[in-house]
């Protein structure tokens, strides 16, 4: 395995040789890159890093964020493409006709103010985005965002579509064209696995949150009015900051308006995550098949029902797939081998020929030392280590 590393003028610096390295490929959160290797030359001001084999295959690039030389040993550790994304944007709908609710056309208008805006720095290396056809509609999970504008991190804000719809951003550094690729990939593969042929310990939990409710913030201090719009008052004068009475122009007592209630029937959307991880939008009552009991149930409430809606939908999407398995491909003797499928494969897991649940792919872990190459993959995004499968 050798890194070749360029600068940020896209120049071929030198080589590093003799490499080891840990790679996690990770689905939504940024990979993590180090290695270690041989170089003569002076290396500091690389930029990018792209992983070879010995036949000089391309296998993964990524920034160099960090070099550490020691005599010839050369210490490599990486910054995810991704981290581009990581940046935050004025995403204005404020314009008449500006905003279109389609899938493809919200994943163009963030690719836009990210990286076709006035700043040439920022495609200083091009960055060339791959945005697949998809027409379908966002508004009716959403809601619109016409005549709103709001400051967002742009890959945050990408993020609760990229999960709820099931994609994934997946990049690579073409050294020919000089150039990063971002590829919009939406994965549709799915394999099964037979949990009986594994020795397994599976634990579970009910905790993570399974119906969120959108809805409209209301203010407090709205008055309560009569059918001609006027303004209904309390018997109680008003005072001013000092605790004294207030009067009107006229000389007259001021009194406090009476308040309108929060309306029963002020703009409310319900979600729910089912047993299959899909996420329903319904009505109160929640009648759909495969609801998760208990109830763990959280509000979000905005100026506007579409942050709201942003907001709920986000929650949920967060906690789908929260079980957690690692798979060592090196040490099964089935025949499926994991690492050759791409993160987002979704792996159906059954049990004396019942399907259990069905996870996806969510990081690749490839250790690379002297002892050879160790693949080991995850399913689901649990943060912490909850399952290991190991083959018996």
């Amino acid at each position: 395995m050798y890194i070749a590393v360029y600068d940020e003028n896209k120049k071929h610096i030198a080589n590093v040789t003799n490499a080891t390295y840990d790679l996690t490929t990770r689905v939504y959160d940024n990979d993590s890159f180090t290695a270690e290797g041989v170089a003569d030359e002076d290396i500091n001001d690389a930029k990018i890093a792209v992983l070879n084999d010995d036949a000089g295959n391309y296998e993964y690039a990524c920034f160099a964020d960090e070099i550490k030389p020691e005599n010839l040993k050369r210490t490599v550790k990486g910054l995810d493409f991704k981290s581009l994304w990581d940046v935050e944007i004025l995403l204005d709908y404020t314009a008449d006709g500006s905003f279109d609710g389609r899938l493809s056309k919200i994943f163009e208008k963030v690719k836009g103010l990210v990286f076709d805006g006035a700043d040439t720095a920022v495609c200083k290396i091009p960055v060339k985005v791959v945005i697949p056809n998809d027409d379908t509609d966002t508004t009716a999970t959403y809601g619109s965002y016409a005549g709103t504008y709001q400051i967002v991190n742009a890959y945050s804000f990408l993020k609760c579509y990229l999960k709820y719809y099931e994609y994934n951003i997946e990049s690579k550094y073409d050294v020919a064209a000089g150039e990063i690729v971002f590829t919009f990939v939406k994965v549709n593969k799915t394999v099964a696995i037979n949990l009986s042929d594994f020795i397994y310990e599976l634990t579970t939990t009910s905790a993570a949150t399974n119906k969120a409710v959108a809805t409209i913030k209301y203010d407090v201090k709205t008055p309560l009015t009569d059918a001609d719009g006027n303004i209904i008052y309390s018997d109680v004068q008003d005072v001013d900051d000092d605790g004294n009475p207030k009067y009107n122009d006229d000389g007259s007592p001021a009194y406090v308006p009476r308040y309108q209630p929060r309306p029963a029937n002020i703009a409310t959307v319900y979600y729910y995550r089912n047993k299959n991880n899909d996420i329903v939008q319904s009505d109160a009552k929640g009648e759909i098949d495969g609801r998760l009991y208990p109830v763990k149930a959280k509000w979000f409430e905005s100026e506007y029902l579409a942050d709201a809606q942003f907001n709920a939908v986000n929650e949920l999407a967060n906690a789908r797939y929260v079980d957690n398995i690692i798979i060592d491909n090196n040490v099964t003797i089935d025949p499926i081998d994991f690492s050759d499928y791409r993160l987002y494969t979704k792996v159906a897991l059954y049990y004396d020929g019942k399907l259990y649940k069905t996870l996806p792919v969510s990081e690749k872990i490839i250790t690379v030392d002297g002892s050879g190459k160790n693949t080991k993959i995850k399913l689901g995004f649990k943060k912490i280590l909850l399952t290991e499968i190991i083959k018996a």
